[in-house]
């Protein structure tokens, strides 16, 4: 039974690790492989928001499996640290918080923001600009705010789970400094940009996304002896030594 108990959270540890890893890589090339709308007025830019509407759905759709997918994937890593361990709960709270951000986001950048402008594109010139209006109100305010939050959500993830790591020896430790870095360097500059969210502060934050995602896969792949001390499938036979000690220590009732 625990043999059984042992290969079946390898195998869901490799395969939570290479979730993430293709993950990682699909959302990147889904944000390189978007196409923004352009244009000189409202009009012709609701246009553009028309006319690369179901490429622009098909990408917001990767975006969405992949946020899902990753989700899956640090769900296992918790699973795997422990999850009672306050620094591990912290970070699957503050990733599942910063994922269901993101979702948000992905909606209204992907489907919302181009039904609107295929709702108002043939208008009157008037309603044309209510709908442009509408639509930067939308992208260019709430979509950035939320993807700003759940960023710092994800960031906060990151440090929470690099904290445990930290706590654990070997190879888990050296990947929770390099985790607690760059988990905490997104964060950081995403206050201090605040609003001004810029190509290159999203390629950065991807970036460095990146190399953490990396290093949670190769934590899953290696196993670090902390983790695997700690993971749910040694309960079972933490509770029967404990149950032993129990029934043979000094208040046991003997037959």
């Amino acid at each position: 039974m625990n043999a059984h108990h042992d290969n079946a959270a390898g195998t869901s540890a490799r395969s939570a690790a290479s979730v993430i890893i293709i993950s990682a890589l699909a959302s990147i090339a889904a944000v390189a492989l978007d196409t923004a709308a352009q244009g000189r007025d409202p009009l012709s830019i609701l246009q553009s928001m028309v006319n690369i509407r179901a490429s622009h759905r098909i990408n917001h759709v990767v975006a969405m499996a992949c946020i899902g997918a990753l989700t899956f994937g640090f769900t296992v890593l918790s699973q795997r640290l422990g999850l009672r361990r306050a620094p591990v709960l912290v970070g699957l709270i503050a990733y599942s918080a910063g994922s269901m951000l993101m979702f948000v986001a992905t909606i209204i950048d992907g489907f919302i923001s181009t039904d609107t402008a295929a709702l108002f594109v043939t208008k009157s010139p008037e309603a044309v600009r209510t709908g442009y209006w509408l639509i930067q109100a939308l992208a260019g305010v709430a979509l950035t705010d939320i993807a700003l939050v759940a960023w710092v959500c994800q960031s906060l993830a990151a440090v929470a789970w690099s904290l445990a790591l930290l706590r654990d020896p070997g190879l888990a430790r050296r990947i929770g400094m390099v985790g607690a870095v760059t988990g905490a360097l997104p964060g950081v500059a995403i206050v201090v940009a605040g609003a001004n969210l810029t190509q290159a502060l999203v390629v950065g934050v991807l970036l460095l996304q990146g190399v953490w995602y990396l290093g949670a896969a190769a934590c899953l792949l290696v196993g670090a002896k902390g983790a695997r001390m700690t993971a749910p499938e040694t309960m079972p036979r933490l509770e029967e030594a404990l149950l032993q000690r129990t029934a043979s220590g000094p208040g046991s009732v003997k037959m």
